[in-house]
């Protein structure tokens, strides 16, 4: 593994000769991925957008390489009936990604159709390609299912049919999220990564007294158990993932330093860096 670099590694702000050398030194590029969503009205809406570039940067700095502009792009579908039942809808409902209806101020997301997103960023990949990276990490934002499932066949895709070129992608979130059932919408963890990456971008003051429940349908802010067919009491944020009774920014930078953790291992091992090393 590298050592950690402060030098500006980010392609919009570096001159051509800086990025040519980098470009010799190894062929590896990131690619920051999410949409402008709503998380809530604590939440700033490029929060997604946000994490992926912080982690994009922070992997890149320990192993080489550098960060394409952050795309603003994502794409969701419609909830289907046992997903809706168990967040407090009728299973007839029309709802599409996090564009609860019923939230309190809600300002839509910017979602694409899914296959607007994998055309745009089939073009991106392939630019890339263009200026001469072998190696390619998609660093993503967006966890939902059709947004990483589009990533990971492009990412087979170039990989299989591009000679010497390989496509890898990750999820800028931490794994152990998804085995203890912690990852959520706009929740504890969540929010306590936007405290400690960027704390202007959050207001708890914007979200009801502790006393009473924060309802999914309300606010669009959901625990995995919501998602998942087990839903808090209520259909309602359960205190195990309630942001107003534990993000701090201490939760948050645990949060980031174990998914910079997991997409460092993810990018060597990927792309064979140790062996290089």
């Amino acid at each position: 593994m590298r050592k950690t670099s402060k030098k500006e590694i980010r392609v919009a702000f570096m001159l051509p000769g800086q990025l040519n050398a980098e470009l010799k030194k190894l062929p590896l590029v990131f690619l920051p991925v999410a949409p402008l969503e709503w998380h809530g009205p604590h939440l700033a809406l490029g929060m997604d957008a946000f994490g992926a570039e912080w982690a994009a940067l922070a992997v890149a700095r320990r192993v080489g390489g550098v960060v394409m502009p952050t795309l603003f792009m994502g794409t969701e579908r419609e909830r289907l009936p046992d997903m809706l039942e168990s967040l407090g809808f009728a299973r007839s409902d029309y709802v599409v990604g996090m564009n609860f209806p019923r939230a309190k101020g809600l300002y839509k997301s910017f979602y694409f159709p899914e296959d607007v997103f994998a055309v745009a960023l089939r073009g991106h990949l392939e630019l890339c390609i263009e200026h001469g990276y072998k190696h390619i990490f998609v660093v993503n934002g967006h966890g939902a299912v059709n947004q990483i499932e589009t990533i990971r066949r492009l990412a087979i895709e170039f990989s299989h049919k591009v000679k010497g070129v390989t496509v890898g992608c990750g999820l800028a979130f931490p794994k152990s999220a998804a085995l203890t059932k912690s990852a959520g919408h706009g929740g504890a963890k969540e929010t306590a990564l936007m405290m400690y990456k960027s704390p202007r971008q959050v207001d708890l003051s914007k979200l009801p007294p502790k006393s009473r429940k924060l309802k999914y349908t309300d606010y669009s802010i959901v625990d995995s158990g919501g998602f998942d067919g087990e839903p808090g009491p209520g259909h309602a944020m359960p205190p195990n993932d309630d942001p107003r009774l534990l993000s701090t920014p201490k939760l948050g930078r645990q949060v980031a330093e174990e998914t910079v953790s997991d997409l460092v291992q993810d990018v060597n091992e990927t792309f064979g860096l140790r062996r290089r090393a």
